[in-house]
């Protein structure tokens, strides 16, 4: 896919099941494309149970469903989180974040087009599952990042998500990033996964079937429960951890396939 230069690259990060780390991910990924130099946002796209504020030790004022309602302008939710990009927080609890309205779907894909040129990349943390919010945000991505871990649920439930992305976005390429594996062979256990799943996908949805594309292998690392629960990033908390170094290795592939609009 080609796209604008003068344009933000979306990329949505999805995961199959909850429990899987994407939302840490998502975090630290936006602060490690900040520090080589681009200008990131993240909307918080899981408009029902958003948490992404929680994780980065922010406390908004407002979110992004007071814009869609109209009571407060983008620039008074648009948050700067003091960590190298910024953040357009949701809201939790609220049942009307669980579907959206054509209205709703208007509202953001306007919201997102003020902001295009104000950004280099635009991180789109997605709920889990595959309900229309998630595929509403996974269709406006340039690109896809699902989260797995070696668990056969979630396994199954990443096949799943990438099934339905493709057969109703026609999504031809996937980036994977497999999370908490063994430290001990956590590249091996990548490599399994990504190849496993990519027999699964050929199996089932043949010749034309998505390209599972491995970009990073994130090891479980006591650095990230220790972060959370500070509400810090990794960066801030332990830069030398591996899951820190992995992270910063997949914004690294990231962000030439970024200049080069493929």
């Amino acid at each position: 896919m080609v796209v604008e230069t003068n344009k933000a690259r979306h990329i949505a990060v999805v995961s199959g099941k909850g429990g899987v780390g994407k939302t840490v991910i998502t975090a630290n990924l936006a602060a490690s494309l900040s520090c080589q130099g681009q200008r990131v946002l993240v909307l918080d796209a899981d408009l029902g149970l958003a948490n992404l504020d929680i994780i980065l030790g922010v406390d908004p004022q407002y979110t992004l469903h007071d814009v869609l309602h109209g009571t407060q302008p983008l620039d008074r939710v648009l948050l700067n989180t003091g960590k190298g990009f910024d953040l357009i927080p949701a809201g939790s609890g609220l049942l009307e974040g669980t579907t959206l309205t054509p209205a709703m779907s208007g509202n953001i894909e306007s919201i997102l087009s003020s902001l295009d040129r104000r950004y280099d990349v635009i991180l789109f943390d997605a709920g889990a599952g595959v309900g229309n919010v998630v595929l509403f945000f996974a269709n406006l991505a340039h690109e896809i990042i699902v989260v797995v871990t070696t668990e056969p649920t979630s396994m199954m439930d990443a096949y799943a998500t990438i099934k339905i992305l493709h057969q109703l976005h026609e999504r031809r390429r996937i980036f994977l990033v497999v999370n908490q594996a063994d430290p001990g062979t956590t590249e091996q256990l990548g490599e399994t996964v990504a190849n496993h799943l990519q027999s699964v996908i050929s199996r089932f949805l043949g010749e034309n079937c998505p390209q599972i594309h491995l970009i990073g292998s994130i090891p479980e690392d006591p650095t990230i429960p220790q972060s959370i629960k500070q509400r810090q990033l990794l960066s801030e908390l332990n830069p030398e951890a591996p899951s820190a170094s992995v992270i910063d290795r997949i914004a690294g592939l990231i962000v030439p396939s970024m200049e080069n609009g493929t």
